[in-house]
Parts: structure tokens; C-alpha cells; sequence
């Protein structure tokens, strides 16, 4: 009974804690599309505080055979090393390999977030990465990886 009462307890105060996880994206993660996006729309389970958060979307300089049944798995592999490089970054803004050309969200806290993408990005594969701050004070972070087909 003791044990049943201290599962109870703690199964109801996980709930009680919420984080701002990512619940949709577009594109979305693993999506290989035909033709470049031309922004990024990530939508998260409550608020953030967007002045306190961190978005970005690097080119992945990798070739990966698509169709190979590990793709996903080495793209995430590959996409978490640059992440690990990159996302803590000050004045990147610039960077030859990051193509957000910054935020299309003005309000200080929303639960949707849009920001542009540069220009014609070519066939290659994209990193798209977040530390957020939400209104709950709780940090998360994390990635994704979407692909644009050639057009040959």
C-alpha cells in the first residue's frame, strides 16, 4: 500500500511540473522535402520567454544516403556534434553555415515560434536547434533534422 501511495504521489507531481517541450513543427523532424521551406514555425507546449531563448538553423555538412535504412539515426548523430558546437554561440549570426535570417515572432512570450530562412537554401540536409526558456522558468533544449531533395 505504501508503495502504490508513493507512486500515486509522484506520478500526480510529474504532471504538476511542465516544461515548454516541442509538440509540432514545420517542417516537420525527418520530413525530406522537394523544394526549400521558407521559414521555420516551431510550436511548444506553453509559453516561452523569447528574449531568453536561443533558435537557429544550421546546413549540415554531411552527405547521407537518404533512402539507407540508418539515415535518420546517423543525420541525428551528426546533427547533435554541431549542436554541441553551435547552439551556446554568441555573434553567429553571421556564420557561413546558418541560414535563419532571425526571429519572425515579436511578442516577448508565445507558444509559436516563426523565423525566416535564407534565400534559395540548396539540396542538403538542416539542422534546426533550441534552448527555450519558459514561462515556468524550466530550460529544454533540442533538434531536429529536415532534408531538401535535389531538383535533378
Amino acid at each position: 500500500m505504501r508503495r502504490l501511495l508513493t507512486l500515486a504521489i509522484t506520478l500526480g507531481l510529474g504532471t504538476a511540473v511542465a516544461h515548454a517541450d516541442l509538440v509540432a513543427s514545420e517542417p516537420e523532424a525527418g520530413a525530406v522535402l522537394a523544394a526549400a521551406p521558407s521559414e521555420v514555425v516551431l510550436h511548444y507546449s506553453e509559453p516561452l520567454e523569447v528574449p531568453f531563448s536561443i533558435f537557429k538553423v544550421y546546413r549540415l555538412d554531411a552527405e547521407v544516403d537518404l533512402s539507407a535504412d540508418n539515415a535518420q539515426a546517423r543525420l541525428n548523430g551528426l546533427a547533435a556534434e554541431l549542436v554541441n558546437s553551435v547552439l551556446e554561440l554568441r555573434d553567429d549570426a553571421d556564420a557561413d553555415d546558418r541560414v535563419d535570417t532571425g526571429l519572425d515572432t515579436a511578442g516577448a512570450t508565445v507558444d509559436e515560434v516563426t523565423f525566416e530562412l535564407a534565400d534559395d537554401l540548396p539540396a542538403g540536409h538542416y539542422v534546426v536547434m533550441w534552448r527555450v526558456l519558459s514561462i515556468d522558468t524550466h530550460v529544454t533544449q533540442g533538434f531536429f533534422v529536415f532534408s531538401v531533395e535535389s531538383a535533378d
